[in-house]
C-alpha cells in the first residue's frame, strides 16, 4: 500500500517511525485547543479518590501550592533559554524530533533551569509522601484530560516556531484499572502550518497498584491538506524503539532495562505525578 502514497508521506512516516513520545504529555501552551480532531472526555472527575490515613491535608495543600508554583518558575525559565538559544542561533527542534524516546534531562540547559528542576523534585518527592489516593490505579480514577504542568524530559518538550507557532500540549487518558490507552496530543496554532498537529497511541497495563508499562502503538498526523490529511503509522515494537534511541542520543540516553512505563506517585481530583521507569518527572493536573 506504500506505493500509492505521495513521497512526503513516504518520508513522513520514515521518520515517525523512528520517533515517538514517551512523556505522556508535553508543554509549551498550556491550554487545550479544541480542534475537530481532537478526543474530547470532558471534565467529569472519576470518584473513588479518598484520603489516606495520617494524611495532614494542610501541609498537603502548601506543598501542593509551593509545587505549583515551582512549575511555573521553572516554565518561565525555559521560556527565557529557549530566546537565548533563538538569539546564538538555535533552531527548535522538528515537532516528531522532539517526541525521540531518549532519555535526555532537559535542566542540562542551563544552571538556572537545573536549580529549578532539584526544587521542583524536592517538592514532588515531598508531595508524593502525602499521596491521599491508596489505590491510584484501581477503577477509572486517571481517566480524563490532562494538561502538563512540569517535566524534566528534554525530550518532551516544544519550543514556538515560525511555521507551526506555538503548540498546545494534552493528554487523553482511558484506562479502566488493568489497561487502556495514554494519547499524548499536541495542537499547533499557526494557521499556515502545514502539520495541523498529531497523536501518539500508547497502550498501558498495570503492573502492580503504582505502576504501568507502556506499549507505544501508532502515530495520527493530522495535516492541511486536499489529500491524505489524516496519515495513520504503526510504530514497532517498544523494544525496537528504545534500541533506536540508544543509537541516535551517542550514548547521552539512560534508558532503563524495564522498558517504557512510569510509577504514579501521587493521585488528587485535579493533579497527578508521575516518574518514568528512565527516571523522569512528570507534574499534570486535570482539565
Amino acid at each position: 500500500k506504500t506505493g500509492f502514497f505521495p513521497c512526503f508521506a513516504r518520508r513522513t512516516a520514515m521518520r515517525a517511525t523512528c520517533t515517538v513520545w514517551v512523556t505522556l504529555s508535553t508543554v509549551s501552551a498550556w491550554r487545550v485547543s479544541h480542534h475537530s480532531f481532537s478526543v474530547h472526555t470532558g471534565s467529569v472527575r472519576p470518584s473513588g479518590i479518598q484520603a489516606a490515613a495520617g494524611d495532614t491535608t494542610s501541609d498537603r495543600c502548601g506543598l501542593k501550592s509551593q509545587l505549583i508554583a515551582l512549575c511555573t518558575a521553572f516554565k518561565t525559565a525555559q521560556v527565557a533559554q529557549w530566546d537565548v538559544d533563538m538569539t546564538n542561533g538555535m533552531q527548535p527542534k522538528a515537532p516528531l524530533q522532539a517526541e525521540d524516546i531518549a532519555n535526555i534531562d532537559v535542566s542540562s540547559a542551563s544552571m538556572a533551569l537545573s536549580s529549578l528542576r532539584n526544587a521542583t523534585v524536592d517538592v514532588i518527592n515531598k508531595l508524593a509522601q502525602s499521596n491521599p489516593t491508596t489505590e491510584p490505579l484501581s477503577g477509572n480514577k486517571l481517566d480524563g484530560r490532562w494538561k502538563l504542568l512540569f517535566t524534566t524530559a528534554a525530550d518532551a518538550t516544544f519550543r514556538p516556531s515560525k511555521d507551526k507557532g506555538s503548540a498546545t500540549t494534552y493528554q487523553d487518558v482511558f484506562f479502566d484499572g488493568n489497561k487502556g490507552y495514554f494519547i499524548n496530543c499536541v495542537d499547533f496554532d499557526s494557521p499556515h502550518s502545514k502539520l495541523r498537529g498529531f497523536r501518539v497511541v500508547v497502550k498501558g497495563k498495570r503492573l502492580s497498584d503504582t505502576e504501568v508499562q507502556l506499549y507505544f502503538r501508532r502515530v495520527k498526523l493530522f495535516r492541511r491538506s486536499r489529500w491524505l490529511n489524516v496519515i495513520v503509522i504503526p510504530l514497532p515494537p517498544s523494544w525496537f524503539l528504545r534500541f533506536l534511541a540508544r543509537r541516535g542520543s551517542h550514548g547521552k540516553a539512560k534508558l532503563s532495562d524495564r522498558g517504557a512505563g512510569f510509577t504514579l506517585l501521587y493521585l488528587d481530583d485535579d493533579l497527578r505525578m508521575h516518574q518514568t521507569f528512565d527516571g523522569q518527572y512528570f507534574v499534570q493536573q486535570r482539565f
